[in-house]
C-alpha cells in the first residue's frame, strides 16, 4: 500500500512539474509577432531558453495566376527561392517591453549557387512608359550585379558598375508570334562565352559581345526597383537560354513547358516593399463571374417571384 502511494504521488509531482514549464514557456511564445510576416517568409518560434529560431522547412508559394502591380513611388518587389536566406526588415521580431531579436536568417551567410556557365532571366511586365526609360530589374543585387533598363525598343544592359551594352530587338523571333496585352522578355548572359542577348516579345536582339568579362557569382534574387505597370511570370536559370528554351517561354509553353531552375514562377518567396500590391493576373479575372450589381439583382429577384405566383395561380385554376 506504501508502495502504491509513493507511485502515484510521484506521479503527480511530475505532471505538477509539466504543467509548471508550460504556464512559462506559453505566455512567452503569444508575444511573438509584433510585425507580421510577409507570404513567402518563415515564422518564428521561441525556445525555452529565450533564444529565437527559424521554423524549420520553409515553403515556396505557387504564384500563377497572380501579378504584382507596382510603382515607381516606392514599390518594388524582390524575388529568390523559398531555400535561400534573403534578409528582409520584416524578419526581425520583439518580445513586448525588450529590445528586438534578429531571427537567424539575417545573420546567417547566404547559400548563392556558385559559379556558372551564365545566367537567364525571363519576365513578363506591362507599363506605359511608352518613350521613357525605366529601371526594368536588377539580378544578384549583392554580388556582381546585373541591371537592366526598359524603353520601347532599346535596353540597355550595365555591370560592374561602369560596364554597359546596348540591346536592340529588332530581329523577327519566330513569324506568327501573336501580339497579347504582356510584354514578354527574356535576358540571357553568357560568360563562358563574353555574349549577351535580349528577347522582347516576337523580337530578339543579335548576340553582342560583352566590353569586359563577366561572371555571375550566383546570387539567386531578381530585384524590381518599381515602374509603374504590373509584373508576372518571373523565372531565372543559372546557365545561358538556347533559343528554344526561350521560344517556348515566349509562347506561354505552346510548344513545350518552361520552368526556372534557380527561380520558378510556381515555387518562389518574395518581398514587397511600400505600395507594391499582389493580385489576380487578368488572366485569372478574365474567369470569374460578373458580379451584378445589387439594384439590378433585386429586379431579377422580383421577376422570379412574379412568375412563381402567376405558375400558381395557373396550376389552381385548372
Amino acid at each position: 500500500m506504501l508502495r502504491r502511494f509513493t507511485a502515484v504521488s510521484g506521479m503527480m509531482k511530475t505532471k505538477l512539474f509539466l504543467v509548471a514549464i508550460l504556464m512559462i514557456i506559453l505566455p512567452a511564445m503569444a508575444v511573438i509577432g509584433d510585425e507580421p510576416t510577409p507570404p513567402g517568409q518563415p515564422d518564428a518560434w521561441l525556445t525555452t531558453t529565450g533564444f529565437l529560431f527559424l521554423s524549420s522547412g520553409r515553403s515556396g508559394l505557387n504564384l500563377n495566376g497572380k501579378m504584382f502591380t507596382l510603382s515607381s513611388n516606392n514599390g518594388g518587389v524582390t524575388f529568390y527561392p523559398p531555400s535561400y536566406h534573403f534578409p528582409t526588415p520584416y524578419q526581425t521580431r520583439r518580445h513586448k517591453d525588450r529590445a528586438p531579436i534578429t531571427t537567424a536568417a539575417t545573420t546567417r551567410a547566404p547559400t548563392a549557387v556558385g559559379p556558372t556557365t551564365g545566367v537567364s532571366v525571363c519576365v513578363r511586365y506591362m507599363t506605359d512608359y511608352m518613350y521613357q526609360t525605366f529601371p526594368l530589374f536588377t539580378v544578384s543585387p549583392k554580388k556582381s550585379t546585373l541591371k537592366l533598363q526598359g524603353s520601347t525598343d532599346v535596353f540597355t544592359l550595365s555591370y560592374q558598375d561602369h560596364n554597359s551594352v546596348g540591346l536592340e530587338p529588332i530581329v523577327y523571333l519566330w513569324p506568327d508570334i501573336t501580339q497579347e496585352i504582356w510584354t514578354s522578355v527574356c535576358l540571357t548572359v553568357d560568360t563562358s562565352k563574353g555574349v549577351v542577348q535580349l528577347f522582347n516579345g516576337g523580337y530578339m536582339s543579335v548576340r553582342e559581345v560583352l566590353p569586359t568579362q563577366y561572371v555571375w557569382a550566383g546570387e539567386p534574387v531578381i530585384d524590381f526597383p518599381g515602374f509603374d505597370g504590373q509584373l508576372t511570370d518571373v523565372h531565372m536559370w543559372d546557365y545561358p537560354l538556347n533559343y528554344k528554351e526561350v521560344f517556348y517561354y515566349i509562347t506561354r509553353g505552346y510548344y513545350g513547358s518552361y520552368n526556372g531552375s534557380v527561380i520558378s514562377w510556381s515555387y518562389i518567396s518574395y518581398s514587397n516593399r511600400g505600395r507594391a500590391v499582389m493580385e489576380d493576373s487578368y488572366d485569372m479575372q478574365a474567369k470569374q463571374s460578373i458580379r451584378e450589381p445589387e439594384q439590378e439583382r433585386g429586379l431579377k429577384e422580383e421577376k422570379l417571384r412574379f412568375f412563381s405566383m402567376e405558375e400558381e395561380k395557373r396550376r389552381e385554376l385548372f
